[in-house]
């Protein structure tokens, strides 16, 4: 037993060199991995955890956390002659980790650029355009907010239940991929993780589970908001792990969903990150825009933020700061700013639809 953790522990290292030697060929993981083996290798997960009512991921990750705990309080006690020991079971167990997650999932962050394979070209934009996309998804958030409501000054409800919409994410994949075959959806699971409220503490509204494949939604997120995340996560279940590249095809499958929910999920989530930057780039112009918004969607925002204020909390910065690290060292340079850099594939896409 022991004699097989020390070869884990020492094959670990290996894996480390060969995953980032892998990252030197995009075009080779694009081909092999995120087009040739993941897409069996993550529909076979979801067939076979798709019917389960409760996510497996969290209960692995449950079990994880559990099996850290006692393994730290084991090791304050283990005497010193057995530290030997306690490093390989920490280093196999590290290992096989690492193994799982770079080939069930992981590889993904190291694939071609999105903007590669849609054959479009993000521009250093300037705040004309900016604000040119800003006022489309202003109007498109106005059009649909008002077809949901038929009242400027009413905020969205919905009267489905966050499974019900759950399980609608896959429409707007569907037409979709009419448009762009490569985000073609097959065997659908979205699931409400049992972590929401340690979720919520921590300042995220889903996660992909890239051991099982089973994408997850924070139950404590409001209704309008369900539909944005789930595309998002479902993003990253077909094999796009960055996160802007996740956040724009989560933001094309929303409004492309024939439920006017969905569409209006998407287009104000892709109108705050915006926003955000004309407030970087000229803030009189930030404010000229945001005081155009219905008084119905300032209230829906209005109930995002005591949400965010209602789970306020000195560690979620560290969550986050932890995240972003996490990000870093797999291709995202930006940390988790990578997640507004989506505006720049906006940006591009609509120049792609004039030209």
């Amino acid at each position: 037993m022991l004699k097989r953790k020390r070869f884990l522990t020492l094959f670990l290292p290996i894996q480390i060199i060969l995953v980032n030697w892998l990252s030197l060929y995009p075009d080779f993981i694009e081909k092999y991995y995120s087009n040739g083996f993941y897409p069996y290798i993550s529909s076979f997960f979801r067939i076979i955890l798709g019917w389960i009512p409760f996510s497996l991921g969290d209960l692995l990750l449950l079990i994880a956390l559990i099996y850290i705990i006692v393994s730290i309080f084991r090791f304050i006690k283990t005497k010193p002659r057995k530290y030997i020991t306690a490093f390989f079971n920490i280093g196999s167990t590290l290992s096989i980790l690492y193994f799982c997650f770079y080939l069930f999932w992981g590889l993904n962050y190291y694939r071609n650029p999105l903007q590669k394979s849609m054959k479009i070209k993000i521009p250093k934009y300037d705040i004309e355009e900016l604000t040119f996309l800003t006022e489309k998804l202003l109007m498109k958030t106005q059009e649909i907010h008002f077809k949901l409501t038929q009242n400027d000054t009413i905020p969205v409800q919905t009267v489905f239940t966050q499974t019900e919409l759950l399980n609608k994410t896959i429409n707007g994949y569907d037409f979709l991929a009419k448009k762009h075959p490569q985000f073609t959806y097959n065997y659908p699971i979205v699931k409400k993780s049992i972590f929401s409220t340690p979720m919520s503490y921590a300042g995220f509204s889903g996660y992909l589970n890239p051991l099982t494949g089973e994408a997850h939604v924070n139950y404590n997120s409001l209704d309008f908001n369900i539909p944005a995340t789930a595309s998002h996560e479902v993003a990253h279940q077909i094999g796009y792990a960055n996160e802007s590249e996740a956040n724009f095809i989560g933001y094309l499958a929303a409004i492309n969903n024939p439920d006017l929910l969905f569409q209006y999920s998407g287009y104000l989530m892709a109108l705050q990150y915006s926003l955000t930057n004309v407030y970087r780039a000229d803030k009189e112009l930030y404010k000229e825009i945001n005081n155009r918004l219905p008084i119905g969607v300032k209230k829906n925002l209005s109930d995002n933020f005591k949400q965010f204020k209602k789970y306020k909390n000195p560690l979620k910065p560290y969550f986050h700061k932890v995240y972003s690290l996490f990000l870093k060292a797999n291709h995202q340079k930006d940390g988790m700013k990578s997640y507004g850099k989506m505006v720049g594939l906006l940006i591009a896409y609509e120049n792609s639809k004039q030209s």
